[in-house]
Formats: structure tokens, sequence, C-alpha cells
């Protein structure tokens, strides 16, 4: 993994040594990429933090603009080291945020994106939530958001989301919870070092082409493995909509037709494609069950492993030498699928696919 030489600026513009330095109470991670347009109101706002970093790792993914030049400029003037990193080529963000992450030496680490505003009591407020209680791996938040032009948005992250209900009536979130779903996006969210060491290094399982999974969903679901993982409902920080983002919030029409979409492709014998998403799913599920078990959290281990026991049940469900109604019922019955609009989604299109199955077993296969 190639990155130039890091530079390491504490207050005033002074360059600070990175090797051998010793553990501090909190870092930032900040990854970048060509975010020069939206940088600097973020750089205000972690400058206004009423309980300030003990250092900020800058990671920018080969940027084009001038990204680091608005970064280097702000860590002239900060009262905390700002340590800045370039890669040589474009890495994309989950393997920068990983190479990020190597570099931090916080107890507590808070993922930060380029292009959203924290509130000044956001750092103060998470970290309270860890201090408080020494079982919690995982604390995050809710977002108010914004549009490209920085103006409010009607509603919250956590509003347009399916998991909202399920994050306001358990602050405590399930293991299983992260297990099945993307429950928070990574700038709401502050992690113990305990959850960050189990997570590195990431596996190659991440990159699956049939199954990719983002840096904040491993980083979360490994967390609720090793730890508690606890909802704030209250909003700490404006989270940036617009077109360019890696990581954006659907509409409850957006939703509907993402699903529609999803059931289309089941009625179109697209079953294959789907039955590799699952087993990719598992087969990230089991490793994150092993990182859990190599740290003695043998229960959470235990969780994702159910889990992904029943995402190769539902994948068995789309080959036609494994469908059949008995195995669907007893997919259900292991409790597979979750009980709102998308689990619900999930077991119909689970129907549907084992009763196209016989169809699919009468059409003879094509001569070579």
């Amino acid at each position: 993994m190639a990155a130039r030489q890091p530079d390491a600026i504490d207050g005033g513009g002074r360059r600070a040594a990175t090797a051998g330095r010793a553990a501090v109470d909190l870092s930032i991670v900040l990854c970048t990429y060509n975010g020069a347009r939206w940088l600097t109101p973020m750089l205000q706002s972690i400058s206004m933090q009423t309980r300030p970093p003990d250092e900020v790792v800058v990671q920018d993914d080969a940027s084009s603009d001038d990204t680091t030049e608005v970064v280097r400029e702000w860590a002239r003037s900060c009262p905390f080291p700002v340590s800045i990193e370039v890669n040589d080529t474009t890495l994309g963000s989950t393997t920068n945020f990983e190479t990020a992450l190597r570099r931090c030496r916080g107890r507590s680490i808070a993922l930060a994106d380029q292009d959203d505003v924290w509130y000044p009591e956001k750092l103060a407020r998470l970290s309270a939530e860890l201090d408080d209680d020494p079982t919690l791996t995982l604390v995050f938040s809710d977002a108010d958001l914004i549009d490209e032009a920085g103006e409010p948005i009607d509603g919250r992250l956590w509003g347009n989301r399916l998991i909202s209900r399920a994050l306001r009536h358990h602050s405590v979130v399930p293991q299983r919870l992260f297990a099945r779903r993307a429950v928070t996006t990574g700038c709401t969210m502050m992690v113990r070092r305990r959850a960050v060491t189990a997570a590195l290094p990431f596996p190659e399982e991440l990159t699956a082409e049939e199954a990719p999974m983002r840096h904040d969903r491993w980083l979360s679901m490994v967390a609720a493995a090793v730890g508690a993982a606890w909802a704030l409902p209250e909003p700490l920080l404006s989270f940036r909509v617009h077109p360019s983002q890696e990581t954006g919030v659907l509409s409850p029409g957006e939703l509907t037709r993402r699903l529609g979409g999803n059931a289309a492709a089941v009625l179109r014998g697209e079953g294959s494609d789907h039955s590799a998403h699952l087993r990719g799913r598992a087969r990230q599920l089991r490793v994150a069950a092993d990182r859990a078990d190599l740290v003695g959290d043998f229960q959470g281990a235990r969780t994702l492993r159910a889990v992904a026991d029943g995402l190769d049940r539902r994948a068995a469900l789309g080959e036609p030498e494994h469908a059949s109604l008995r195995a669907l019922v007893a997919s259900f019955r292991a409790g597979d699928h979750d009980w709102d609009l998308l689990g619900v989604g999930a077991a119909v299109s689970d129907v549907v696919r084992v009763i196209r199955a016989p169809a699919a077993r009468r059409i003879p296969a094509a001569s070579t």
C-alpha cells in the first residue's frame, strides 16, 4: 500500500514526531478525497468542539483538487496535533479508512467524513457515553440533514431509515440488528480501541464483488459483537446530502422503488445473483465471529454465526436442487427474516424463488 510520508503538525504549525508516540484519549479519523468544496465548514466544526480531540489523523486518497492544501492550512492554526498522509494511488473509502485507523492512537476514535458539519458538543456527548459505561464499544447519534448548499432538509438521518423504530425503542442496539442491517453511518460513530483492534486488519471478504461491505458497517458489526452498542437519539451533526456522496439517505419513495426493483429482479429469475450475495454476507459474518472469539466474546460470535446460518439457508432457496417448501418453512421457523418492511420484502422474494425453482428444474441444460 503506497503512501507518502505523513505530515504531522502540532498546534501553531510545528511538526510533530509520528513514530513511537504514546496512546491518547481521543482521536478523530478523517478521510478525504477531492473534498475541497466541503472541507472548510467541517474542519471549522472540529476546531469548535467543546471537547477537543487529542489528535486528528487525516488520510487523503490521492485527491486531484486542493483538498490537502485546505487541510494543511487549517492544521497550522489548530491547538491539537494533525497528521496528514496522502496515498500515492486511490484506494477507495474502505481501504482508506483502514489505513487511517491503523495510524491513530486514541483509546476512543471518532470517524469523520469531509462533507458534514459537527455540532460543538458532538465529541463531548459521545465521549461521556463511553466514559459512563465501560461495557460500551460503540456509541452513535442521530443527525440533522442539510442539502448541497448547507441548507436544512426536513427530517433526520434516523427518520429516513427502516431501523429508526428499532433504534428509538432499543438504546442498547441488539447485536442481531447489526448482523442483518447497515444500522448507522461512520460519521455518527465513536468506537472504543477494543473494537478497532478486533476489526483490523479488514478482511478480504469485505471487497467481495457479490457483497461488498463498507468500513463503517464492518466496524459497527464487530464493535457490537465484542461489546455493546448505544444509540443516542439526539442529532449531533448535520449530515450533508448531495449526489456525489458515497453514503446517502433513502427517502421513503426511493426505498419503495428499490424494494420494487429487487422484487422485479426476483421475478425475472435473477435468484442466483441473490444467492451469491447472501452467501457473501454469511462469509463476512463468520469472519466477524472469528474476531469476536479471539477477544473472548463468545456470545457475540454465536449470534453472528446464527445469522450467517440463516443467510445460507435463504441462499439455498434460490437454487433448484435445494429449494423446497419444506426448506422455506424451516427458514421461517428458524427466524431468518425480520418482520419489518425489508424483512417482509425478503420473505416474499424467498417465496417467489421457491415457486420458480421447479420451473427452473424443468428447463434442460444448454448443450455445449
